[in-house]
């Protein structure tokens, strides 16, 4: 079995954990996942099984889209509710207040992540450090927020560009707002291509033991913004081998997906009537 499953993850779990269970229940060889969500996040986390993982690096994601909400009021160490409380203030917003600094943040913008952030640091989650008492050297980044808007009380939904924080983004609302708060509550509904609408709850998995293959996205449904060069079988093995092979296609140069009736898969780079062979997805 080969392709992607949309979990909505849940709260107080890593994506590790996620990877861990879905391996052991598909019992597969290689399992991964695409944008680690914090164990406080809940929400959408595409698990990549077998082939899939190989897929990993050539899915486009362009943006992603939260709900979430700020606890005004209240400053914790961890930026969300899981942590301490540092700082607190008697200055709650109103709505009309919080509607009036949400345009500032709209466009591109600079962010320095939490040190609770899912985000390596010397080859270690940034949380995990902290976790321990280190102080990880979280560096400041420009990121876009595409959109930004107030759809409840206290309650935010946000379409932002990969590795923006929404967390940071929370203490900054608050600070623009005059007093300090955190994020309460984490939902991914969208990362790129994968929505809720998609996803499947670790528990209802369990619906799906005896047809596991019905809730997997094939990968010619991931990749289906590569365009595809049909081969034969004959090329497809030539391929498998390492080899360049002359084309009729006609087509720009550039990167494709090379496939074949029998299964084969293959990320290739057409160039002057030659395909030459980059990564192997799927063999037969």
């Amino acid at each position: 079995m080969d392709g992607f499953l949309i979990i909505d993850k849940p709260e107080g779990k890593s994506s590790a954990f996620v990877d861990f269970v879905i391996k052991k229940w598909f019992k597969a060889t290689k399992v991964g996942h695409v944008g680690t969500l914090d164990p406080f996040a809940i929400g959408v986390l595409a698990i990549a099984i077998n082939a899939g993982t190989k897929a990993i690096p050539y899915i486009k994601t362009e943006s992603k889209t939260y709900e979430f909400e700020i606890s005004f009021g209240k400053l914790t160490d961890t930026s969300d509710k899981t942590g301490k409380v540092i700082e607190v203030s008697n200055k709650i917003p109103t709505v009309s207040e919080i509607q009036s600094v949400l345009p500032q943040f709209i466009g591109e913008i600079t962010q320095i992540p939490s040190i609770f952030s899912a985000i390596k640091v010397d080859g270690k989650r940034a949380y995990e450090l902290a976790r321990k008492g280190e102080v990880p050297n979280m560096k400041a980044r420009k990121v876009t927020i595409y959109n930004l808007e107030l759809i409840g009380k206290n309650h935010f939904r946000a379409e932002v560009s990969p590795g923006t924080y929404i967390r940071t983004l929370s203490e900054d609302i608050a600070k623009a707002l005059g007093t300090v708060g955190h994020t309460s509550y984490l939902r991914r509904i969208k990362d790129g291509k994968f929505s809720v609408e998609q996803s499947i709850t670790l528990e209802n998995l369990e619906k799906f033991e005896d047809n596991l293959d019905s809730v997997l996205i094939p990968l010619e449904n991931v990749l289906d913004d590569i365009p595809v060069i049909p081969v034969s079988c004959q090329d497809a093995e030539n391929l498998m081998l390492g080899r360049c092979i002359p084309t009729a296609f006609v087509g720009a140069d550039g990167q494709y997906m090379a496939s074949a009736d029998n299964g084969f898969l293959e990320i290739v780079k057409f160039s002057d009537g030659v395909i030459n062979p980059k990564k192997l997805l799927r063999s037969f």
